[in-house]
């Protein structure tokens, strides 16, 4: 009785959002509400939800309800484009907001994957990104400030790759790039103001110089909801 319930009301929104009725970005009624109107238990409403949310079709943001998920903006690694190109491109608006930044010796795991001495200064970069104002990624990047000094007295919240060809005058071209589905951990789940052990997509990116140094390495954490990755390969 109890799966007839909830796959029954997880249909009704499904199709709601599929005749698009419900627009993205809607909010959903509360759970009680919801309860009320259906005569469901909470628990069986928070089952609908969360198997609509594992879905792909509505997503819930800590303290503030359920909503109906935007489309996912598409991203070619191939295309080199900035997060705010891609976005802006694909109709969105894209914003990011830094939440810290310092110069900190080097881990042994990166100042190996650098090239680098252990303990040599470098720029460490925590941000969050948005598109239309709903947090979608969190970036953890290290930066090797002796190959771009002074980088550390720049405003960090724009786009690093525009930065780096307006001041350096250099492009992102090469890089290495793992892409692995993972349950998002905590310290990004609360970043992006959603429960631990959720759905996400960890990338991990490692971008070169045109003589094989490394610039920066990467780590971001996406909503698995957000982002679809399209590579087109040609012969």
């Amino acid at each position: 009785m109890l799966n007839s319930q909830y796959r029954h009301l997880q249909t009704y929104f499904k199709d709601l959002i599929r005749q698009k009725t419900l627009k993205a970005g809607t909010k959903l009624p509360s759970e009680r509400e919801i309860g009320e109107q259906f005569k469901l238990t909470r628990v069986t409403v928070r089952q609908a939800l969360q198997n609509l949310e594992a879905e792909g079709l509505i997503y819930r943001q800590n303290r503030r309800g359920w909503f109906v998920t935007p489309p996912a903006v598409i991203y070619d690694p191939a295309s080199h484009l900035s997060f705010n190109l891609y976005v802006s491109k694909q109709g969105g608006i894209p914003h990011t907001e830094k939440l810290m930044q310092q110069v900190e010796p080097a881990t042994a795991e990166i100042a190996q994957l650098m090239g680098i001495q252990e303990h040599t200064p470098i720029l460490f970069l925590h941000r969050r990104r948005y598109i239309d104002q709903r947090p979608v990624l969190i970036e953890k990047i290290y930066i090797n400030i002796d190959l771009l000094p002074g980088i550390e007295k720049e405003e960090l919240s724009q786009s690093l790759g525009q930065l780096l060809k307006q001041k350096y005058q250099l492009e992102y071209r090469d890089m290495d790039l793992v892409f692995k589905s993972t349950s998002l951990p905590s310290h990004a789940a609360n970043d992006l103001g959603i429960s631990a052990g959720q759905a996400g997509l960890h990338i991990e990116r490692i971008n070169y110089t045109s003589d094989k140094k490394v610039l920066e390495i990467d780590y971001e954490f996406w909503r698995h909801d957000a982002m679809t990755i399209k590579i087109s390969l040609r012969d």
